[in-house]
C-alpha cells in the first residue's frame, strides 16, 4: 500500500462521521467495563462532533471562508492564456453496473472549462487526474472528461489528457511536463472553490503560472426559514468533511514541501 492510499484511509478516520461512530464504539467498550462516566463523556462528545459539523449555520461559515478567497466572474473577464487545466474529480468512470461515466457534485468545474474555451480565453484544455486506485480495463478519469468535453463542443485537437496522476501534487507534476513538451507557458487553472487554494498553492509551488478559475461554489445565498440554518443534516455535515478534507490536505502538503511559503495563499 502506497502513500496515496494510506493518506486517503488515515484522512476518512478523522473525518465527523467515522470520528463520531469511534467514539461510540470506545463509549460501548467502556460502559461493558463499567467506566460509566468515561462512557457518557465519549457519548456526549460523539453527539456534539456531530451536531457541530452537520449545523448548517457554522458549515456554511467555515465553507464560504475558503471558498471566498477566490470569488468567480464572467468567463469573458479572464485573461486569455496559452491552455486551460481542469483538474479530475468531477466524475465517476463507467465502473459496473454503470454504463456511461457518471457526473457528481464536482462536475462543474469540466462544463466552466468548455465555457472558457467558447469564450476564447485559451485554444488548448489539458484534463489532469487518473483514477486514485489503479482499475483494470478502464481509463483513467480524464480520459472520460475529455469525451465529455467532446461532447460540449470542443473539438478533440485541442484537448490534452493528463492520466496518470492521482492526487492534486501529481496533477501538478504530470501536468507541468505536458506543458513544457507543448510549450505552454500560462494556464487558467479550474477546480472546485473549496479545492482552489490548494491546487493553486500547489502549481505554483512546481512552478507553473496559474490563474486561479473556481467554479463548483458549495455554498450558496439562499432563502429559506432561518431555523432551517441550526438544524443539523446529512448536507452539513458532507460540506463540512470535504473542509477538514482540504484544510488537511493543506497542511499535509506543507509538511511534505509540496507547497512552498512562497505559493502559499494567504490565511
Amino acid at each position: 500500500m502506497d502513500f496515496i492510499a494510506i493518506s486517503k484511509i488515515l484522512t476518512a478516520l478523522v473525518f465527523p462521521f467515522n470520528a463520531a461512530i469511534l467514539l461510540m464504539i470506545i463509549a460501548l467498550i467502556l460502559l461493558w467495563l463499567n467506566r460509566n462516566t468515561w462512557a457518557g463523556s465519549c457519548l456526549l462528545l460523539a453527539v456534539t462532533v456531530l451536531a457541530v459539523c452537520g449545523n448548517p449555520a457554522i458549515s456554511h461559515s467555515l465553507v464560504a471562508d475558503l471558498e471566498h478567497r477566490y470569488l468567480p466572474k464572467p468567463v469573458a473577464e479572464y485573461p486569455r492564456a496559452d491552455a486551460i487545466v481542469v483538474l479530475g474529480g468531477g466524475l465517476g468512470p463507467p465502473f459496473p453496473p454503470r454504463l456511461y461515466a457518471d457526473l457528481n457534485s464536482a462536475s462543474d468545474r469540466y462544463l466552466h472549462a468548455s465555457r472558457l474555451y467558447h469564450a476564447e480565453r485559451s485554444p488548448l484544455i489539458v484534463v489532469s487526474g487518473g483514477n486514485v486506485f489503479p482499475q483494470s480495463g478502464f481509463e483513467g478519469e480524464s480520459f472520460y472528461a475529455a469525451q465529455l468535453l467532446q461532447k460540449w463542443g470542443v473539438p478533440a485537437t485541442a484537448i490534452h489528457v493528463e492520466d496518470r496522476s492521482r492526487n492534486t501534487y501529481e496533477n501538478a507534476l504530470f501536468t507541468k511536463k505536458l506543458l513544457a513538451e507543448n510549450n505552454i507557458k500560462q494556464i487558467l487553472l479550474v477546480t472546485s472553490a473549496l479545492h482552489m487554494q490548494r491546487a493553486l498553492a500547489t502549481f505554483k509551488s512546481v512552478g507553473i503560472d496559474a490563474i486561479p478559475s473556481p467554479t463548483d461554489y458549495d455554498k450558496v445565498e439562499s432563502d429559506r426559514p432561518e431555523a432551517l440554518n441550526w438544524i443539523p443534516d446529512v448536507g452539513a455535515l458532507g460540506a463540512t468533511t470535504r473542509l477538514i478534507h482540504e484544510r488537511l490536505g493543506y497542511l499535509v502538503y506543507r509538511y511534505k514541501g509540496w507547497i512552498n511559503a512562497a505559493a502559499s495563499a494567504p490565511g
